[in-house]
């Protein structure tokens, strides 16, 4: 225990000594706090117009308004809880699956051909128009976070296959079996310790991935446009913002993109960097 102790320590040492990863670290927590306390103290409702329509940003506003006078802060402030939690639970779903998926086919000889075969089954659905044919037939939320686990699992299984298999190959995985461990046993003291820096690195990736696939979804107006989020400011910006030359509305939602997509980015690339050997 104090073994593990220690080189989680090391980890988190090793982790924020790396500028890249506090700097991500960083903006992660602005944003969030900035999305959190502006939910709670910004008078504005997302939904609530005013008379100034198109109006640049100012003291009162200072993301500016839209075309029906709605607070473009506010509707930033609310559009990230959508945007963030569906990218969130399709990034989470995809890397469970793909880590158990990966798993049973590493370890388990005779199931490596059945779920190696489906995952590359998975691999040839263009992903772009499977998303928006699901949310256009179903326009449902919870059914494009699904769509989305579908199509991002089969890289994560097949990495964490190749690792399994590598692992499964060591002395002391045999020493272990040998000596009376069972294989649920083994799965969990050493395969699944074995792959979590790769399981981690794969779900911030694909937090960043699912963050510009749901935003790139309601943009072409997948889903529910009604409804306040990140998606929808950019679905309705490039209605009206452009030829009125309301440059403040695309800024505000594509700054939240973009900021939130480089900020994981370095963290994952961070995170890589430390639990690498070849890259230190």
């Amino acid at each position: 225990m104090k073994s593990l102790s220690s080189a989680k320590n090391t980890l988190i040492r090793l982790f924020l000594g790396r500028r890249a990863a506090m700097i991500g670290t960083a903006l992660i927590l602005g944003l969030l706090s900035v999305v959190f306390l502006g939910s709670l103290l910004w008078p504005y409702s997302p939904y609530q117009k005013t008379e100034l329509l198109y109006s640049p940003p100012s003291f009162a506003h200072p993301f500016g308004t839209d075309f029906l006078g709605q607070d473009i802060f506010s509707e930033f402030v609310w559009g990230a809880y959508p945007s963030l939690f569906i990218a969130a639970l399709a990034a989470l779903g995809s890397t469970l699956l793909g880590l158990g998926v990966g798993l049973v086919a590493g370890y388990f000889t005779r199931w490596e051909g059945v779920l190696t075969g489906a995952s590359d089954v998975f691999l040839t659905f263009p992903p772009l128009p499977l998303l928006i044919l699901v949310g256009i037939l179903f326009s449902s939320y919870t059914l494009i976070a699904m769509a989305m686990m579908v199509v991002l699992w089969p890289p994560i299984a097949r990495a964490i296959r190749s690792q399994v298999m590598s692992v499964k190959a060591r002395a002391y995985v045999e020493a272990a079996r040998t000596s009376g461990s069972s294989d649920a046993s083994i799965i969990k003291n050493i395969m699944i310790p074995a792959v979590a820096s790769i399981t981690f690195a794969y779900f911030v990736l694909n937090v960043a991935i699912s963050i510009v696939f749901v935003t790139g979804l309601e943009y072409f107006g997948v889903g529910d446009p009604n409804i306040v989020s990140w998606g929808s400011m950019f679905y309705w910006a490039q209605q009206f913002a452009f030829y009125s030359g309301s440059w403040w509305w695309i800024i505000a939602p594509g700054a939240g993109v973009t900021l939130f997509v480089g900020a994981l980015a370095l963290i994952g690339f961070s995170f890589e960097d430390v639990t690498n050997p070849r890259l230190r």
